[in-house]
């Protein structure tokens, strides 16, 4: 019996890494097919590659992918050969070359229907991009001669999938020694439009026919596509180049998240998906993308922001469909101005974006990058406030892990600590008041080891606080503005140590870290204090946790201060 085939238009990871992988596992004869000759030629002599299906770090699983046949696009007589035999085909390509595909297909495709008259074709079209059918369509009426176009569609079914697996790009070395290998995360399911199938059905397990594809596709890009670029975009402004660091900063995680949450709803209002299904696919797209085995790279997750940002695309599409069922879309917006600052300079089309930028007043370059409209101002001004406040978030967030480290660093050599965590902090915030630091002494141990009292990091922040937002002796009856600042700035920070601690007392914070309350004034009990780990992690992660906190609540204070001077609060 003559097996069934595939043509693989596109020998890319995703032709050879996905496609080729399911089809060979079902039995199919696949013909791999590129424009690049020096990778044609790599599989002809070598005859087979690998596969790597890494759901986990130590969960993975290598297929040899062989018993290929493999042509250049030139080789017009194997092609229509291929062609010709099989009923099945695949497009794993850049949208952006779809014109230059079907140029090279459409002859193809004519001399088939004139050799086999009614003949159906589908063509499988494996890319990251909406409604790709009516843009393939487009493409192929456009190099097909006029009298020809329709008949050529009547016989060639263009089939939307949605593509989930991941197939990074390998680290330099493993690319210099294994040049064909493809690493994967082993998603083991290709989704494909049902009613857009002329021909029979491929009957694969690994294939899942899908009915509606609009509402399918419409899910995978606003949340598989969207919070990868979500990720990226925030993980970059702190310069992170792995997927798995951004993941890992609590933070960024947050964000894709809490856009995930935003756009879930959404979706689910628009196409009756169920609640805790979006939560389980949702959830399935952070576990999915976190791979640590793929070494994903944000310049990868990042690349081309220009079309990522598109009004129809995986974040600006997500965030309109939010507004349309009242949803309001604060972390989609986020990752918008999050993509607008990304400016790596190797990738053209974002320094395309900050061209734009410098050349135009900002909500009209918004409105040109991301096709937005006036009537779209509440989008538009959100998108604004995010692209002033995110970079001031992330200087205040590197200063607030700055603090942290230096408190625990000075607790653990110099101890006492209200002096500790002033030091931390006129250090980051570069405030200088030796008088004040001087009087700090006594802050240590509670009140002078007095534990029965006020912990002595809460009281130096406290200090700090005073020092930027002062009532001055001069003014000892005024400065109320300042007054009540520097009050809702330490009540944040006393919330913080009770939520944390359940308490502000230093005997309650020694209970909570070490088990017991250390009376400091006595020899013996100092000694035990310090083997219960005082200076190794108990105290002095108590001196960093309050200058991080104290300076993230200053930062967000002064950041609130800047965009009130430029009218946005």
């Amino acid at each position: 019996m003559t097996k069934s085939s595939i043509v693989i238009w596109g020998s890319g990871a995703i032709g050879r890494g996905f496609v080729a992988d399911l089809f060979t596992a079902a039995g199919y004869e696949v013909v791999l097919v590129d424009q690049d000759q020096g990778l044609v030629e790599q599989l002809r002599k070598a005859g087979q590659y690998a596969v790597v299906r890494a759901k986990t770090e130590l969960e993975q699983e290598v297929v040899i992918i062989k018993n290929f046949r493999v042509h250049h696009t030139s080789e017009i007589d194997a092609l229509q050969a291929e062609l010709n035999r099989c009923q099945l085909m695949a497009v794993a390509v850049y949208p952006q070359v779809f014109d230059a595909v079907a140029k090279q297909l459409v002859p193809l495709l004519l001399r088939r229907l004139e050799m086999y008259p009614r003949s159906p074709l589908d063509i499988l079209l494996c890319v990251n991009l909406t409604q790709a059918a009516e843009k393939f369509r487009q493409s192929l009426s456009r190099a097909c001669p006029t009298g020809k176009v329709d008949e050529l569609l009547a016989y060639t079914g263009l089939v939307e999938t949605l593509v989930i697996r991941i197939c990074p790009q390998l680290g330099a070395e493993i690319r210099q020694r294994e040049p064909l290998k493809v690493l994967t995360n082993g998603y083991p399911t290709l989704h494909v439009d049902r009613k857009a199938f002329i021909g029979e059905l491929p009957r694969l397990s690994s294939i899942r026919f899908v009915d509606d594809m609009r509402a399918e596709e419409r899910r995978k890009i606003y949340t598989y596509n969207m919070a990868q670029a979500a990720l990226a975009y925030h993980g970059a402004l702190r310069g992170y180049g792995k997927i798995v660091e951004c993941i890992a900063d609590e933070k960024v995680r947050a964000e894709a998240e809490g856009a995930l949450k935003e756009v879930g709803a959404a979706l689910s209002a628009e196409f009756g998906f169920g609640e805790q299904e979006m939560k389980e696919w949702n959830s399935n797209v952070m576990e999915q993308t976190a791979n640590p085995a793929l070494g994903d790279t944000v310049q990868r997750m990042g690349a081309d922001p220009l079309r990522k940002l598109n009004r129809n695309d995986r974040l600006v599409g997500a965030a309109l469909l939010c507004f349309q069922h009242g949803i309001h879309p604060h972390y989609l917006m986020r990752a918008i101005a999050a993509g607008l600052l990304y400016q790596p300079a190797e990738d053209a089309t974002a320094q395309q974006i900050q061209g734009k930028l410098q050349k135009l007043e900002l909500r009209e370059a918004v409105k040109e990058i991301c096709g937005l409209n006036d009537n779209e101002k509440e989008l538009i001004d959100g998108i604004i406030v995010a692209y002033y406040r995110l970079p001031l978030e992330v200087e205040w967030q590197r200063r607030a892990k700055q603090a942290f480290e230096l408190g625990f660093e000075y607790e653990k050599k110099y101890h006492g600590c209200g002096q500790c965590v002033l030091a931390a902090l006129e250090d980051v915030l570069g405030i200088q008041e030796p008088a004040v630091f001087n009087a700090a002494t006594t802050l240590s141990g509670g009140l002078g080891l007095y534990g029965n009292a006020t912990c002595s990091a809460l009281s130096g922040s406290a200090l700090m606080i005073g020092l930027l937002y002062p009532r001055m002796r001069e003014n000892f009856s005024g400065a109320r503005e300042n007054k009540y600042t520097s009050f809702c700035l330490t009540q944040g920070l006393v919330d913080r140590f009770i939520e944390y601690y359940g308490s502000c007392i230093c005997h309650d914070i020694h209970t909570k870290r070490m088990g017991r309350p250390f009376d400091l004034r006595q020899k013996a009990e100092r000694e035990a204090f310090e083997e219960a780990g005082a200076h190794d992690d108990q105290c002095t992660s108590t001196v960093g946790l309050a200058a991080q906190w104290v300076v993230e609540i200053i930062g967000e204070h002064k950041i609130e201060e800047a965009l009130k001077e430029k009218g946005m609060v």
